[in-house]
């Protein structure tokens, strides 16, 4: 009898109601849940997650294009959840038609034409200004000891403290606005940086595009959703946990996510992959938002500062 909703809400959230699927799923959600401050596992266990609806796609794809199968009666169904079963099954084979050609489309744009753009052409509302002599070389100094290629750095004209890494002409640049030398002491500035330079040493930016493209891919899955915020807060985590082992501890980016904080209340920041963007929303919303709150921030670096 109740067949029938399973299937429904199974297939509204990964896909056709496949057994083995299904519980490869729920293990690999578990794994999310217990490695709550294991960021690089909890990175894994998403991924999975993910890669484990793509391939589910593909192969349904495949199978129907090529006749190498077809969807038979599920065992021990009634005549109402078989038809159910059907139906999604083939729904999912015209969304996943759609879906994995944008995907593929998306993926080129950003790899061939996005990521060649130069500043002005990237961001054409903002006003680029050259480095300082002092940001340069704190730049370098983070970069070597993460042991990554030094990045280019640049001004952006605004009152607003914020930091982002953006991909120019297949280099890595960091933006740093004038607001934020303006409103943080060397230090907080120091770990704002260590916090670029630590998306960059972990490889953000391409795990980002994939987990992007996937998503596309997966367009009309609700899980696919809630996978890629919750990979991106725990790239966020991450990151924030490197920039504290760059910088010696994680004092300096407390200070700075707290300014931060009483910043944002009277100005808008950039929203982007920044230490200077989080999100105050209640933990309700949380899962929506691909930046953790505040709060989640400063308690994991605590938590690593004790630990």
């Amino acid at each position: 009898m109740l067949y029938g909703p399973i299937i429904l809400t199974s297939w509204l959230l990964a896909g056709p109601s496949l057994p083995m699927f299904i519980a490869t799923l729920i293990v690999c959600i578990g794994m999310v849940s217990v490695l709550r401050h294991h960021f690089t596992q909890r990175t894994v266990a998403l991924l999975a997650v993910m890669g484990l609806m793509v391939i589910q796609s593909i192969v349904i794809v495949l199978c129907i294009h090529f006749q190498l199968w077809q969807p038979s009666p599920h065992a021990g169904l009634n005549g109402t959840a078989t038809w159910l079963a059907r139906e999604l099954f083939g729904l999912d084979f015209r969304l996943a038609e759609v879906g994995i050609p944008a995907a593929i489309l998306v993926g080129v744009y950003i790899e061939f034409v996005r990521s060649r753009l130069n500043l002005s052409q990237a961001f054409p509302h903002m006003a680029f200004y050259d480095q300082t002599d002092d940001l340069a070389m704190t730049v370098k100094e983070l970069a070597t000891r993460a042991h990554i290629e030094c990045p280019k750095v640049c001004l952006v004209d605004g009152g607003a403290p914020c930091a982002f890494t953006i991909r120019i002409k297949r280099k890595y640049a960091i933006a740093v606005s004038i607001g934020l030398l303006e409103t943080f002491d060397e230090k907080e500035v120091q770990a704002c940086l260590a916090h670029e330079i630590a998306h960059i040493k972990n490889r953000d930016f391409a795990l980002r595009t994939l987990v992007t493209v996937a998503r596309i891919a997966l367009f009309a899955k609700v899980l696919s959703y809630f996978i890629e915020t919750a990979f991106y807060r725990t790239r966020e985590l991450l990151a924030d946990r490197t920039a504290a082992t760059l910088i010696g501890g994680p004092g300096p980016l407390i200070s700075a996510l707290t300014k931060l904080q009483e910043a944002s209340s009277a100005t808008e920041t950039r929203r982007g992959n920044t230490v200077c963007f989080f999100d105050a929303k209640k933990a309700a919303w949380e899962l929506l938002s691909k930046h953790p709150n505040l709060a989640t921030r400063i308690r994991m670096l605590r938590d690593t500062d004790t630990s």
